[in-house]
């Protein structure tokens, strides 16, 4: 039986990352070690790129944070291009995409090149415009994906990962190694067995949009959630922090008997304490509909998806929880009758 290339993407994703670990801590261990050291000369780092690649960078992020680096910042490309005069050349511009080939980030690094800033990229494209222009390219040798940036969104997060992992070191972290190893296994045989879970979420037919709600490194977890759902299931899906959404978009979840539109909630349980917990259970009692991503067994959800403890740090945690998202939006277009991940637009370079 055929497989949908979305489904297959995920499926083959645990082997993927196995493959781009072993490239990373093998064979491209200098070429990371030398983006290292740039790093460490940098004034300021800024992650930049536009699309799923974006997402890539978030995970990065907040391991620069959790390091105590506060020299960094996130932010589009289509930024740095419109308000040129911001950028310093003090700066390190560190760019993702899958194709380099992608209009902003394809025209930044010609910017960079041709103004002599340093940049460096990680991109499956080894070729391409964007890769040709940064002063250190760095290859990810994932396999490509049909349309939807589902390894690619992982493979690259790796990578970026990796890079934070070596910042002070000269040789890998063996822990850190088999821990990854550990949970790339964990994704392979389990991979099955969490779609047929996500299967059980009865309500999803009915579901017109989603609330993404979380806290911290949780937030940038559930704007990839967002872009999947988006892209994959072409329902729309907003995200916001708990704490914030307790702030007057609650009332979309008390609205549900007169709405005309049906909005799910779905927690994804980062740094939890008794106000999360309390604004959780108001968003119980408002709905039965909900959704619970985190480690408490006995959180209040129509549906409740526990994370295993593998014995890494929340940014390296968000490679295992993307497998959860892209399958909860794989799931969802199969309910409302759409081909998970059709694409109106012909190609996967966004020009």
């Amino acid at each position: 039986m055929d497989i949908n290339p979305i489904l297959q993407n995920i499926y083959e994703q645990p082997e993927e990352l196995v493959r781009v670990l072993d490239d990373l801590t093998g064979p491209k261990l200098e070429q990371v070690l030398d983006i290292c050291r740039v790093v460490h000369l940098s004034g300021e780092v800024v992650l930049t790129s536009m699309g799923s690649a974006l997402y890539s960078l978030m995970p990065m992020y907040e391991a620069m944070l959790e390091a105590g680096m506060r020299n960094v910042r996130l932010i589009e490309t289509a930024e740095l291009i419109h308000n040129p005069e911001r950028l310093s050349r003090n700066a390190l511009y560190f760019m993702m995409s899958r194709s380099g080939e992608s209009r902003e980030v394809a025209d930044f690094s010609r910017w960079v090149h041709e103004h002599n800033y340093t940049s460096v990229c990680v991109t499956m494209t080894p070729d391409s415009t964007m890769a040709v222009n940064c002063t250190y390219a760095l290859h990810d040798i994932a396999s490509y994906d049909k349309i939807v940036c589902i390894k690619a969104y992982s493979s690259m997060a790796l990578c970026g990962l990796f890079i934070v992992s070596m910042m002070d070191r000269d040789v890998p972290d063996r822990a850190l190694v088999n821990s990854l190893k550990g949970a790339f296994s964990w994704m392979e045989e389990n991979k099955e067995s969490l779609l047929q879970a996500i299967e059980g979420i009865g309500f999803l037919p009915q579901a017109d949009s989603f609330y993404l709600i979380s806290r911290g490194w949780g937030l940038n977890m559930m704007r990839s959630t967002s872009l999947w759902l988006e892209e994959t299931a072409k329902v729309p899906a907003n995200v916001m922090s708990v704490d914030n959404f307790y702030h007057g978009p609650m009332e979309l979840i008390r609205a549900q008997g007169i709405a005309k539109s049906k909005t799910v909630p779905i927690l994804l349980d980062a740094l939890p304490d008794s106000r999360s917990k309390m604004i959780w259970g108001y968003v119980n009692d408002a709905t039965q509909d909900t959704v619970y991503f985190g480690t408490n067994p006995d959180a209040r959800a129509a549906n409740r998806f526990i994370f295993p403890d593998l014995g890494l740090p929340a940014h390296w945690m968000m490679l295992v929880q993307a497998m959860y998202f892209q399958l909860l939006s794989y799931q969802t277009a199969i309910a409302n009758g759409i081909e998970p991940g059709m694409f109106f637009e012909d190609g996967w370079v966004v020009k």
